[in-house]
C-alpha cells in the first residue's frame, strides 16, 4: 500500500510541476514527415545515424564472410548467408541515406525560405 501511495505522490508531483526534466514526454517528432515546420535536420540526422549503422553491420558481415569462406569453403551455407546479410544491410544503408537526403534538402530549403507567420 505504501509503495503504491508513493508513486502516486511522485506522479502527482510530476504533473503539478510540470518543469521537471524527467517528468515531461519529449517532443514526438513525425519520422515521415516532411512539413517544414518539424525538425528536417534532426530527422535527417536520425536517419543518416541509421545509414552508419547499417554500413558498420554490413563491413562486420564482409569480414564475417570472408572468414567463414576461409573456415568451411566458398559454398557454405554461411558464406552465403553472410553475404546476403552484407547486401541487404547495403541496400538498407544507400535507402537511409536517401531518406536523410531527401529531410536535409527540405531542411535547407527551409533556412533560405522561412516561412512567413
Amino acid at each position: 500500500m505504501y509503495h503504491n501511495s508513493k508513486i502516486q505522490g511522485v506522479l502527482l508531483f510530476c504533473l503539478v510541476t510540470g518543469g521537471i526534466p524527467g517528468c515531461v514526454s519529449p517532443e514526438v517528432i513525425e519520422m515521415g514527415s516532411y512539413d517544414p515546420t518539424h525538425d528536417q535536420t534532426a530527422i535527417a540526422g536520425y536517419y543518416k545515424s541509421q545509414a552508419e549503422a547499417m554500413r558498420e553491420k554490413a563491413n562486420a558481415q564482409a569480414t564475417a564472410s570472408t572468414r567463414y569462406e576461409a573456415l568451411f569453403g566458398p559454398e557454405a551455407d554461411l558464406v552465403s548467408g553472410a553475404r546476403l546479410l552484407r547486401h541487404y544491410y547495403e541496400q538498407t544503408a544507400k535507402e537511409l541515406e536517401g531518406l536523410a537526403e531527401s529531410h536535409a534538402s527540405v531542411a535547407r530549403k527551409a533556412q533560405h525560405h522561412p516561412a512567413v507567420p
